[in-house]
């Protein structure tokens, strides 16, 4: 990576922490005891999902890494993005999950190092209930369609999608956006809202509810989540991390770890040029984080 790049992105997360409030705020934890001496390394989780909801999902995961690294970890989250990204910026996590393209802001910074993706495909989706009548998209023009937050990944694949399928001014539809990925799929499940903009990694999640849902589209394939580790962590702890993660497969303990969290596993990432085709989704994002009231304009 340049030189350039690198202060090009801790310009862009110093003016983020700025437009944000600050780099400080009481964090969402669920905090491991640490032995006296040894700092608890801080597991950073991007708030696909609601707080308790990603604790009881993720939790498993926080303790398997805490004993294959005889070390504690401790899993924090943030309520939305902007909270989260101003953290990140400011560097208070040791490990990072986050979605494609803050993965990039972070290693723009060059606070944080890309090691690890998550195994399988990601794409955007696009899904009714099983009940629409709604076969095409064009059938979706004025219709209300519940989304993940205006800065998430998803949220800007699909509505990109829907208006290069003309779907824009008057033909525009009703874009509701939500606090999180799951409250967007759960809103078309109760029948607030005609369709909702998903990920394959979201629908992994409904288990049992196959039957209440059908995918109308799917985007080509995107890079999938990204698991960070902090550029000024010890590098021995940083690669014991990563090859904790990529092994979890390997025992019965870590398989069960994958059912549980529904992550399939981990992948070495080689180059963060991997990522690279998210960044005009990055500077997107950032526009919209920078200035608040321009998500007001979803889709127009």
């Amino acid at each position: 990576m340049s030189r350039h790049v690198r202060m090009q992105g801790r310009t862009v997360l110093l003016a983020l922490c700025i437009c944000l409030g600050g780099a400080t705020g009481t964090h969402a934890r669920a905090d491991q005891a640490s032995p006296a001496g040894v700092a608890p390394l801080s597991l950073g989780f991007f708030p696909q999902m609601s707080t308790v909801a990603l604790y009881k999902r993720f939790a498993p995961l926080r303790d398997y890494l805490t004993d294959v690294l005889q070390r504690p970890v401790r899993l924090e989250t943030a309520k939305d993005f902007p909270t989260f990204i101003q953290r990140t910026a400011a560097r208070q996590y040791d490990i990072v999950v986050t979605a494609p393209h803050f993965a990039l802001l972070a290693a723009d910074s060059g606070k944080y190092r890309i090691r690890l993706a998550l195994d399988g495909v990601l794409q955007q989706l696009l899904i009714v209930r099983s009940d629409s009548p709604i076969t095409e998209i064009r059938q979706l023009a004025g219709k209300r369609i519940a989304t993940p937050p205006p800065n998430a990944l998803m949220t800007m694949v699909g509505v990109h999608a829907l208006a290069k399928a003309g779907l824009v001014g008057d033909q525009a539809p009703q874009y509701r956006a939500f606090i999180s990925h799951n409250a967007a799929t759960a809103a078309l499940l109760a029948d607030e809202v005609d369709a909702a903009i998903a990920s394959t990694n979201v629908i992994k999640q409904m288990q049992g509810t196959e039957s209440t849902y059908r995918i109308l589209s799917r985007s080509p394939q995107l890079p999938n989540i990204a698991v960070l580790v902090a550029s000024d962590l010890d590098p021995v702890l940083g690669d014991r991390v990563v090859q904790a993660l990529v092994d979890i497969n390997k025992t019965v303990r870590g398989g069960e770890v994958c059912r549980h969290t529904r992550f399939k596993g981990y992948r070495v990432v080689k180059s963060v040029a991997e990522y690279e085709s998210m960044r005009p989704y990055m500077e997107q994002a950032v526009k919209a984080l920078a200035n608040p009231l321009s998500q007001a304009s979803l889709g127009r």
